[in-house]
Parts: structure tokens; sequence; C-alpha cells
């Protein structure tokens, strides 16, 4: 029988052999998937607004982003991009 202070009962043994070799230069596939190019919004608009305008449309956008809301905007309430 092991000694009071023996650990040497709760010790595996065993050893797991991997089925193939990994490559140090093996692509990671971490993350989202990549959109495709016409996906992608990389075009941008700048708009120049007068202090009240830009109060105003902070107070309606709330916690979502400026750009975030105007985009929205432009897309459900009117036929620009249709």
């Amino acid at each position: 029988m092991p000694k009071k202070n023996d650990l040497s009962m709760f010790k595996k043994v065993e050893q797991v052999q991997p089925n193939e070799p990994k490559s140090i230069l093996a692509p990671k596939t971490v993350g989202r998937k990549a959109k495709k190019p016409e996906d992608k919004e990389s075009e941008i608009v700048a708009i120049k607004l007068t202090k009240a305008e830009l109060a105003k449309l902070e107070e309606k956008a709330g916690l979502v982003p400026k750009s975030t809301y105007l985009k929205h905007i432009l897309r459900t309430t009117t036929d620009i991009f249709d």
C-alpha cells in the first residue's frame, strides 16, 4: 500500500501519439471567414455638418456610431442604392 503522501497512484502513464505530424508552417484557420471582395465596404464618403446638425445626429444615433446609423438610414428609408 502506498504511503500517506505518495501521489503515484494518481499518475497516468498513458502517452498519446499524434496521427500525423503537424507542420509549423501550416496555415492557421482561426477567426471568421473573409468576405467576398464585392461585399467589402472599403470606400469612404465624407460630409460636413454644422454643430447643430451634428448634435441632432448624435442624439438620434444614441450609442450607435454615427456612420453606422447613417448607413442604416440610407439603406432602409431611401432608394439610393437600388
